[in-house]
Formats: C-alpha cells, sequence, structure tokens
C-alpha cells in the first residue's frame, strides 16, 4: 500500500512539474492603459486567447504580464490589443 502511495506522489509531482514547463511568460507594454476599466478591458480580451492561461495588469506599470501556453504567439497577444485601440510592445 505504501509503495502504491509513494507511486502516485510521484506521478502527481511529476505531472505538476511537466505541466509548469509547457507554459510561457511574457510581458507586454501597453502605453493607453492607465486606469481599472483599461486593465479590465485588456485583461479580459487577453484571455479570450486560446492558450492564454492567466494575465496580471499592472496600471502603475502600464504593463500585462501574461501567463499562456507555447502555442500561443506574441502577434496574437498584439493583435487582442489593437482590437481595443491601444497599442502594445513586447517587454520580455
Amino acid at each position: 500500500m505504501k509503495k502504491i502511495i509513494s507511486v502516485l506522489w510521484l506521478s502527481l509531482f511529476t505531472l505538476s512539474f511537466a505541466q509548469a514547463n509547457e507554459t510561457k511568460q511574457i510581458v507586454l507594454k501597453v502605453k493607453e492603459m492607465n486606469c481599472q476599466l483599461c486593465a479590465y478591458l485588456v485583461n479580459k480580451e487577453l484571455r479570450n486567447i486560446d492558450g492564454v492561461i492567466s494575465t496580471k495588469a499592472s496600471i502603475k506599470d502600464g504593463t500585462v504580464t501574461v501567463l499562456e501556453d507555447p502555442k500561443v504567439t506574441d502577434e496574437q497577444l498584439i493583435d487582442a490589443i489593437h482590437r481595443l485601440k491601444y497599442s502594445a510592445e513586447v517587454v520580455k
């Protein structure tokens, strides 16, 4: 029984570690994002993209951090922000 539990724990750890390696993080600069509504709209638009896991906008810095699957391209993110009539550029 202890062996089975150990194998299950090891399997769960391995799966969570493998999943963490399959994501990437990108930071975008959005100059026009200067209020809570702007940040909300940017987050909402980016989260509508298939493959985006999470977003966090910072009004103070004018940036949004995106956690995404590797299949998501920078262009998809920038296009989503352009749909809001905002400009965006990749910071890192």
